[in-house]
């Protein structure tokens, strides 16, 4: 298990980074630092130039289920963990800014966490909830048990005040300082997959567990277009049967150009 640094260009290591265990999700990067988070639930702090470790941190969250979720990192602050091990670091130091005592994590999630633009940090609990808390403070502010949220594995993708995110068979939008639910889209096929939508101007991208890629309209929601991958090699979206064509990956936005895998 390691983090590894290559050139953009050519694909040269430049170097390696050995960690005690594996990294199953997002690492996160900022003022020159890389962090990560291992499946038993060990934060890592690594210097950009060097890949030496600044710092690191065992957030004594447990084995069992491993620690599957990504991390984020913004202005000198490093959020990490989930549930009751949710902290927030000095990025730099490692020092603890706070730790979430308000809500537990539940079932093994693979969500990455979520921080709005007017500091809102929301977490998950697959099979449970979405939860915001104040980034600032680490208060919780909402927690939303929304029937068409419980089985979802996708992170919510921030854009303003809102967040969208894919769940069961709906897209949902929500409000991000309150998890108020502000508009539902129903589907007649399923989306239970990590795929984190890509927001645009005027589009809604994103994975979904039998139909390959699908795009909205922003504003009326109505299907632009879709594009139907080949089969899925490993059934990793459940109950689907035989030959469904998943997205798990993200879509990436590049000029005018949408990327997946």
């Amino acid at each position: 298990a390691s983090i590894t640094k290559m050139n953009a260009t050519d694909g040269k290591i430049v170097w390696k980074c050995p960690l005690k265990s594996s990294v199953r999700n997002s690492i996160a990067a900022d003022g020159g630092m890389v962090f990560a988070q291992d499946v038993q639930g060990v934060v890592y702090a690594v210097e950009e130039a060097t890949g030496k470790i600044a710092w690191q941190k065992d957030l004594k969250i447990g084995v069992t289920p491993a620690l599957n979720d990504g991390l984020v990192a913004k202005d000198g602050i490093l959020y990490a963990g989930t549930g009751r091990q949710l902290t927030a670091f000095k990025a730099r130091t490692g020092e603890v800014l706070w730790q979430n005592k308000e809500w537990g994590r539940g079932e093994g999630c693979v969500a990455t966490l979520t921080l709005s633009d007017n500091d809102v940090l929301v977490g998950s609990s697959h099979w449970g909830a979405l939860y915001g808390n104040d980034a600032r403070t680490g208060k919780m502010l909402w927690q939303d048990w929304d029937e068409d949220l419980r089985f979802r594995a996708s992170t919510p993708a921030a854009w303003g005040d809102v967040m969208y995110v894919v769940s069961g068979r709906a897209l949902l939008m929500l409000e991000n300082k309150t998890g108020r639910i502000l508009m539902r889209k129903k589907f007649d096929y399923c989306v239970e997959v990590a795929s984190t939508p890509l927001v645009t101007k005027d589009a809604i991208i994103f994975g979904t567990a039998t139909n390959g890629i699908v795009a909205l309209n922003k504003e009326t929601l109505e299907e632009k277009w879709h594009f139907k991958t080949r089969d899925a090699l490993i059934l990793s979206s459940p109950y689907q049967g035989n030959h469904p064509a998943t997205v798990e990956t993200s879509p990436v936005l590049c000029g005018n150009l949408v990327y997946m895998g």
